[in-house]
């Protein structure tokens, strides 16, 4: 009797760790806009604006295993949570992006999250700086 309890569970614990094995991010990337559902360029860690002008940011993310769920992209700046942007994901291969505009006096560091449920799946840290 003890066998099958053990068995059991040990089936049931796998098939919940396979969830979170296939739901992954296999590409993200900081830029400064998007066509085609494909980035434009490559921000990597550091964003430069003018002060004369509002910067705009995009987060892309492609996800594979995630379909017909949710995403979520947390904008955080200096720590403190900006923006929350859920994505619906429509394909086991999925593209999508979140963007963020960065007012002048929000100069400094930025990090970008992708969750789904309460698992982090990645986070993307970049700074943000303006210039006369």
């Amino acid at each position: 009797m003890m066998t099958k309890l053990t068995l059991l569970l040990i089936i049931l614990s796998l098939g919940v760790f396979s969830q979170f094995v296939t739901a992954q991010v296999t590409r993200s990337q900081l830029t400064s806009s998007i066509e085609s559902r494909e980035p434009t360029d490559n921000l990597e860690g550091l964003v430069q604006g003018q002060y004369d002008e509002m910067k705009r940011v995009y987060f892309f993310t492609q996800v594979a295993g995630l379909t017909n769920q949710q995403i979520i992209h947390r904008w955080l700046y200096e720590g403190d949570e900006k923006a929350v942007v859920a994505l619906n994901i429509g394909g086991d291969n999925w593209r999508t992006y979140s963007s963020k505009s960065v007012p002048s006096y929000w100069q400094g560091k930025w990090q970008v999250q992708v969750w789904q449920g309460d698992l982090m799946l990645i986070s993307h840290h970049f700074e943000v700086s303006y210039s006369e």
